[in-house]
């Protein structure tokens, strides 16, 4: 079986509908309201279709696959290869752990949002934080306190 790998895309993104861009609409109807951010739609790569085999292989809402992630590292997803998938999982395991972690260091630890940004960085050794990314991080803190505020209820 030989796989044309330089087909041209003939199928409407299922991730951003066929508009290139990944918007807050289609965030909610993909379930991905702490994963993702409104931007440029990674699985089409802007264009607004895709291969049918992208589509077979890779779901619309796997969070692992970002504009961050090489062309390589994509091609290995389309194309099913077992370590890329692993480390698609790994992704998906570590952001739920960083949402569960920021949700019990505020219900149940009762750090303050400030704090919790401190020690998420200390964690990674990260201690030359700028400015701008420890608000960014600060605000979404904000959002996983409120997206998650029922369930500590």
């Amino acid at each position: 079986m030989i796989i044309n790998l330089f087909q041209k895309p003939t199928e409407k993104c299922p991730r951003c509908l066929g508009k290139g861009f990944v918007d807050n609409d289609d965030i909610n109807r993909l379930n991905k309201k702490l994963e993702w951010a409104s931007g440029k739609c990674a699985y089409c790569c802007e264009k607004g279709k895709v291969n049918k085999l992208t589509i077979s292989n890779i779901p619309a809402d796997l969070s692992y696959l970002t504009l961050e992630r090489t062309k390589i590292e994509r091609w290995k997803l389309i194309l099913g290869n077992e370590k890329a998938k692993k480390r698609a999982k790994l992704y998906q395991e570590n952001l739920k752990d960083l949402i569960n972690h920021i949700s019990k260091q505020y219900f149940v630890g009762e750090l303050d949002f400030e704090t919790i940004a401190d020690l998420h960085f200390a964690r990674f050794e990260k201690h030359n934080v700028s400015v701008k990314e420890k608000k960014e991080f600060i605000k979404y803190i904000g959002e996983v306190v409120e997206e998650n505020k029922e369930k500590f209820e």
